[in-house]
Order: C-alpha cells, then structure tokens, then sequence
C-alpha cells in the first residue's frame, strides 16, 4: 500500500503523525514513536534505505509505501469458562475485551446469552507505544483526546459492524472489561495520576453511564468492569468473575501476562494481587525481530533429533518471532546448552559441535539463529529475562502474603492472549511458573471478555463484581521490601 501525504506549507510533522492524520494507525510503534525500537521503519519512493516513521519529517507529496497489513493478528477471542445466565429483559447487549494490545467484542442475545458474533482487532492506539507506561506518557504529552478518538471510533466501527451483521438498531448495554488506564483513556480520564506514585486512578469504575457521554453510538448505557488499583483494572476483575464459578472453594493462582503481569492467588472472597512491569517483550515488542502473533511469525520452537525446528504462523516463511516463540526459542536455548544460566550467549568453544552452527551475530551482537531469516539476540534474552523476573517475583510475594507452600495451590489459571499460546512447560523451564505448580495448570483463554459477557446479561454478575473487588488486597510491588531481591534471584535460570 502506497499513500502521498499532503502537509501545510510551514507545519513540521513526522511521518507518523502525518499517517495517523490520514486515519492509519498501523504503524507499529512499540517505543511510543521516540526512534529507539526501530519498528516503524518505511520505504519513501525515490529513496533507497528506509526511514523510521516516528523521526522522520514528512514533505508534502512524499510517496509512502507502508508494511503489508493483510496478514490477521492471532486473537484469543473464546475462553472456556461459562457465563452466568441472563436476568435482564434486554434483547441484544455486547460486551468489550479491551485490551492494551488487542480488542474483542461480542454481540449477545441479551435474553439467552448466545453469542451472535464477535469481532477482534488490534489496539488503534497501539501507535503510543506497547504498553500502559507509553499511553500515560502520550496523555501527559496532551494526546489525551486522541488517544480516546482512536478507541472510542474503533468500538464504534467494530459494534457497528457487529449490528449490521444482526440487522438490530441498537444495543441496549455494552460492558467493558479493561485495565484500569484503558478504561480512563476510553472515558476520557487522565491516567496521568496512575503513573506516578502513589498510582491512584482518578475512577475505579463499576459503575454505569450513557454511551453518549463517552461518544459510543447505537447504545444506550455502557458498565465498565470495577477496578481494584492503578495496575489492577477490571480486566482482573473480569477474569475472576468468569474462573471462580469453577473453582469456588479452591486456592487459585490467576495469571494474566501482558504488557503488564497481573495476579491474583487466593480463594473466593479473599485475596491478594499485584501488577509486575513486564515490558511488552511477551507481545513482540522491544525484541530485534519481534512482530505480533500473525503471519510469518515463529509461534512456537522445538528441539527434533538435535535440530532447531519451527512452527511459523501461516505455514509461511519466517519473518519475525511473536512472545510464545520467544518463551519456547529460550526454553530450547537452555535445553541445548547455548545459553548459561546467567542468561549469557555461550561462546562457539563452550558448545556441543553439533550446536554450533545455530551461534551468530546480528548487528554486532551476539545471537542464536532460529531459521535462515530470524534470530534471537542477546538483548532478546535479556528483555525476556527483565520480563519473567518480574512476574516470577509477584508470584513469590503472593505466596508470602498468604503464608501458604506450592501444595496449597489448587490450580494455576493462565487467562488472556499470552496465556493462552504459550507452552506451559516452557514457561515453567525458564521460570516464568513455578515448576511446582506446572502439573495444575491449565490456559482458559480471553475470560475477561467472558466476564463482560456476564456482566452485559446479568445484574447478578455485577453485583458479583463488586464483591470480587471488595475482596480484593492489592499490594504495590514497587513499594515492597522484598520485591527488589527476590527481582533478582529470578532473573537467572
């Protein structure tokens, strides 16, 4: 796709704000456009390199060929888990999986509680940057409005095209599940307060308004999942509402790895979470050759008769490597002997002969190659390492505040996108989970999406909602004695 840009004569612009003026926001800008991740990298006629889209100033009648967007994201649309039944006289309602990354929507027969249909997309506002820190730091930049522009005109576009599809005017409630900056980005709040300590948002949501006053069409009244703090939003909340029906009595662990790791342990009507800054390397992002779970990505690496194998995401050639391949490349790296357990790249000498061959460099680093086309680097591993020290630290903490061993443990939940492609093993090899609750642990895919799916059919269920919350003992990792030592006991393998 190629597209001229046309710019008023004196008004400086990048490339990228001149494309999103246009309504693209397909750029991928994992940094939040400030020229360090280098994702945004597009071809300008008559030019031979190609240019970052974020640094570059664009010129009126500047021909850009833009990255091919045909190939679909891989999105955890369904779960597993069973939604309450209908206890509203409502005929069609809808509810909304909004994610930092990616965005789901449902269409329901609010009287049965069949799905109709669903749709699925990437974050329109993913062009702030990959994760929660960026989209804070693009408010306090004054890009709030904008930010709420991209996400309220992508609800609208995606609901609309779930009623036609049904042939219904309207819908009579839409509910939301979403982290707890998504929320005030969609209604229009700051999240700037969520940034800074002591991270208190502005609304903890759980509450119901008029879709007009957020700018949502074609429905009358919008709920928003309750949130519990800055960095445990209602998408947590969600998520437990839709797992705990299963597990009532038992002592779950619930993870929801993302940009942002959340967690939760306990049993129903007590429990203690947390959020860990993970970074978006689970998504793709700040890796030399990390894209999203789409085509041509490296989803998952296996290790056959010695030999490095891949599986690639439309049977494609392999151009990048999305967060499960990541994992599972590590996983394989330490099984094969080419990483230490430091996280260091061994040097050729310190490797099996029949190994060797898979050790490299890419742009003067050191590297393992996965294919003829994708490698991942040292930094790769470090960014994983940063990410999984942070998640497997919370986890501790968890098990601290609740003064109990791995045997208390029931199950191990893993909810959202990321939980739901990767392997369990090899998450726990690189000590993602504890080894000791692998044999537990099961994935039950987008359960937030059917939290709100609940929360748009029943009363009963928000209510519930509100209990979850209440229930709820948040602790603030970035305040906690322990959480910089046992940081650091897990960053190795």
């Amino acid at each position: 796709m190629q597209i001229r840009l046309e710019t008023v004569p004196g008004e400086k612009k990048t490339i990228l704000e001149a494309l999103l003026e246009c309504g693209i926001t397909s750029i991928p800008t994992p940094c939040g456009g400030r020229g360090r991740c280098g994702k945004c990298s597009v071809h300008i006629e008559g030019q031979e390199q190609e240019v970052l889209a974020c640094i570059t100033e664009a010129k009126c009648g500047m021909v850009v060929r833009l990255p091919d967007e045909n190939a679909q994201e891989q999105i955890a649309e369904e779960s597993s888990c069973t939604s309450y039944l209908p206890d509203q006289d409502y005929n069609l309602v809808a509810a909304c999986d909004l994610g930092t990354t990616t965005v789901v929507c449902h269409l329901i027969d609010g009287k049965s509680g069949r799905i109709l249909a669903t749709a699925s997309e990437s974050n329109a506002q993913r062009i702030y940057g990959a994760d929660v820190v960026s989209r804070i730091q693009a408010a306090k930049e004054g890009k709030l409005s904008e930010l709420q522009k991209q996400i309220v005109n992508q609800l609208n576009r995606m609901l609309k095209n779930l009623l036609e599809q049904s042939k219904a005017p309207e819908i009579e409630i839409l509910a939301v599940a979403g982290n707890t900056v998504m929320c005030h980005l969609l209604t229009g709040l700051s999240p700037a307060s969520i940034g800074e300590a002591p991270f208190l948002p502005q609304d903890y949501f759980g509450k119901i308004c008029e879709g007009e006053t957020i700018g949502i069409q074609r429905c009358r009244q919008i709920y928003l999942t309750p949130a519990v703090s800055g960095y445990v939003g209602g998408d947590i909340t969600a998520d437990l509402l839709a797992v705990t029906p299963e597990y009532e009595e038992e002592e779950i662990l619930l993870l929801d790895i993302g940009t942002n790791g959340e967690m939760v342990l306990g049993k129903k009507g007590d429990y203690v979470c947390c959020a860990a800054a993970a970074g978006p390397a689970f998504e793709g992002a700040q890796i030399e050759m990390g894209m999203p779970a789409k085509e041509g990505a490296v989803s998952h690496v296996y290790l056959d008769q010695r030999r490095i194998r891949v599986q690639v995401i439309g049977d494609t050639k392999s151009v990048g490597i999305c967060g499960s391949g990541l994992l599972d490349a590590l996983c394989i790296f330490l099984q094969m002997g080419l990483v230490d357990n430091s996280g260091q790249i061994r040097k050729q000498q310190e490797v099996s002969v029949a190994y060797r061959k898979y050790l490299g460099e890419y742009e003067n680093q050191a590297c393992i190659w996965l294919t003829d086309t994708v490698c991942v680097t040292q930094a790769d591993i470090r960014n994983l390492q940063l990410a999984k020290a942070a998640i497997a630290a919370g986890i501790e903490i968890l098990m601290k505040e609740r003064g109990g061993v791995w045997k208390d443990v029931s199950r191990l939940v893993l909810a959202g996108g990321f939980g739901s492609f990767l392997k369990p093993e090899s998450a726990a090899a690189i000590g993602l989970i504890p080894r000791e609750l692998l044999s537990v642990t099961s994935s039950v895919g987008n359960a937030a999406g059917s939290g709100a799916v609940s929360a748009a059919i029943s009363r009963k269920a928000r209510q519930e909602l509100e209990r979850i919350r209440s229930s709820m003992h948040y602790l603030e990792m970035s305040a906690h004695p322990d959480f910089a030592d046992l940081y650091l006991k897990h960053m190795g393998f």
